[in-house]
């Protein structure tokens, strides 16, 4: 006679390590199979139940444990009946203790049959181990007269869920959370604050240089930067301030809060202030800043992507108002910056494209009656608006990254067609350089290089810049000037006493040129003061051995007052207009 028969309780994954549970039948109760008259059931059930791979514990009514098998011993350490007369959820860690205490009582009540939970346990290493459960009501079954509940440990496979959701929601190299988690938690918020929640803002973030500091030092110190910046962005105030990587040096922060205008701005400033700090990155110290741009809803959008946009909008508005600072985002300032994100779109392909060309404006001798030289001007043929003059464009060159490419391309092109123009062939010709481009330590070198190749004298080429950005490039990078002229390049500069006026640069560096602004030159006539400061600028020019050169000359009164102060070189719409020919007027060519 067979004294037991096997039922199954199938678990959540039905695992074969977890397949079934043995249990008492016959009228044999749990109190029977440990009495000293059933010596031989108690021992072999016990036997049986000690030997399996699953964990069991046998609940009475009043939720204490009053059996574990030696599998629970075996997989934390702790003693044979280490659970035993204790409260079933004081032994055990439940997540959802509340959730799992109402189970309990709808099984006493009869209302729940099953109940499948997961459990941790402290083993006596240290490790949270982790099963998932099964609890059985079986207190009405004269058999067993129990809650039965049945374990196997999942810590292995919990652990590796845990790691693909972490890395499901986090950034690889930093840490932080990714795109997809940032964009799930503020759609969240979002939805919230739509039923009076607090308002969520989201601060996007792009460290000023870091290409830079990734082709001088190497992306490993560049990788480095980015890890030491994002753990300090994640410390600003991590109970109420999350952190995310976007994409390369795409920083973000979300926060929400009653007072957001109030908060976002403090944010912003403490987030500058700690990437500001330089962070010393296999022996090197990095010193860098960040643009910081600030979007909240509902003004900067009703959705993640949108708040995400508008800060990316605000992001370049502090990019354009010098890096190292933060702008909210604002409609009417979003709207002009959108159109330049426009114009930098459709220069980038506008020299692919053959859309940029050339005119040349003559520089007329007055006492001579003959042209000296030509300005080429750059000139955008663009579909839509026409031709554009470079002051509609130049502002967003730099941003579209073609400044030094551009610069080359002039270069070249104006003594191309030069070559092919009788009227420009032989005389100088003026080209102006944007500051970013002559600060390069081989802007020199290579200009002169490429001199050497078209075969051009240096003595042809003459370069203008203003009088503010002289000032720079002089402190940044006097060899190149130094090496240009000692070469035959002129240097010329531009809008000469609008800047800083420094009379001593035309002292130190070897300038060939000033030219007169025609903001000066159109008060000739009109102001006194404005005569008087003409003709020292001249006198002083003629004093130190350098040309003058008035610019805007558009009636014979201000050609005539210049002349009689020395000032022989003339150049303004008097004496010809920019065309593609070079020519002159016809004023000119009848005489003054």
């Amino acid at each position: 006679m067979l004294l037991f028969e096997y039922r199954f309780f199938p678990t959540v994954n039905r695992s074969p390590n977890a397949a079934a549970l043995l249990s008492p039948f016959d009228d044999i109760s749990v109190e029977q199979l440990f009495k000293p008259e059933q010596p031989r059931v108690s021992v072999a059930w016990q036997s049986l139940v000690d030997r399996s791979p699953v964990v069991m514990l046998l609940i009475d009514r009043a939720g204490v444990i009053q059996f574990q098998s030696e599998e629970l011993s075996r997989a934390t350490g702790w003693p044979e009946d280490a659970c035993v007369g204790r409260r079933c959820l004081d032994a055990l860690r439940v997540e959802n203790r509340e959730g799992v205490t109402a189970a309990f009582e709808s099984m006493l009540s009869g209302k729940l049959a099953r109940l499948i939970f997961d459990f941790e346990m402290t083993a006596t290493s240290g490790d949270s181990k982790v099963f998932a459960a099964t609890l059985q009501n079986s207190l009405d079954d004269p058999a067993v007269q129990a809650i039965v509940l049945s374990a196997h440990e999942i810590t292995a496979r919990k652990s590796h869920e845990l790691r693909l959701r972490h890395n499901a929601n986090h950034d690889a190299l930093t840490g932080l959370f990714n795109r997809r988690a940032a964009m799930r938690t503020i759609s969240a918020w979002i939805a919230e604050s739509e039923t009076g929640g607090a308002r969520p803002a989201v601060l996007l973030l792009d460290i000023d240089g870091f290409k830079t500091v990734n082709d001088v030092y190497g992306h490993a110190v560049g990788d480095g930067l980015l890890v030491a910046l994002a753990a300090r962005l994640s410390r600003l105030d991590a109970a109420n301030v999350s952190a995310a990587r976007l994409s390369g040096d795409e920083l973000l922060l979300f926060t929400r809060s009653d007072e957001i205008e109030k908060q976002a701005p403090l944010l912003a400033e403490r987030a500058l202030e700690a990437i500001r700090q330089p962070v010393l990155i296999d022996g090197h110290w990095i010193f860098t800043s960040a643009s910081v741009g600030i979007a909240a809803c509902p003004e900067g959008g009703r959705s993640a992507d949108e708040l995400i946009r508008c800060a990316d909008l605000a992001l370049y508005q502090a990019k354009d108002a010098g890096r190292n600072t933060a702008r909210w985002f604002d409609q009417s300032a979003a709207e002009t910056l959108r159109a330049k994100m426009m114009l930098r779109r459709e220069l980038a392909q506008a020299l692919p494209n053959s859309e940029f060309c050339i005119q040349f404006q003559p520089i007329v001798n007055v006492v001579t009656n003959t042209v000296h030289s030509h300005e080429c001007l750059l000139r955008w043929k663009h579909n839509t608006h026409g031709l554009l003059v470079a002051s509609d464009f130049i502002a967003e060159v730099d941003g579209a990254g073609l400044t030094r490419v551009l610069t080359e391309w002039v270069i070249r092109e104006v003594f191309e067609l030069a070559r092919s123009n009788a009227a420009i062939e032989s005389r100088p010709l003026k080209v102006n350089v944007h500051p970013r481009v002559f600060q390069r330590p081989d802007f020199a070198e290579d200009l002169l290089r490429v001199l050497r190749n078209w075969n051009i004298e240096p003595r042809r080429l003459e370069l203008e810049i203003t009088e503010e950005d002289f000032v720079r490039v002089a402190d940044a990078s006097p060899a190149n000037i130094t090496a240009l002229s000692t070469a035959g390049v002129h240097i010329i500069i531009d809008d000469f006493g609008t800047g800083f006026s420094n009379f001593g640069y035309l002292t130190r560096f070897p300038v060939h040129a000033i030219k007169i602004d025609r903001n000066f030159v159109a008060q000739i006539g009109v102001s006194e003061r404005a005569e008087t400061l003409i003709g020292a600028m001249i006198g002083l020019a003629e004093e130190l051995g350098i040309h003058s050169i008035g610019e805007g000359i558009e009636n014979i009164e201000q050609a005539d007052f210049l002349k009689h102060h020395g000032c022989v070189l003339q150049q303004g719409y008097l004496w010809g207009r920019p065309t593609f020919s070079g020519l002159p007027s016809g004023f000119m060519k009848t005489g003054a």
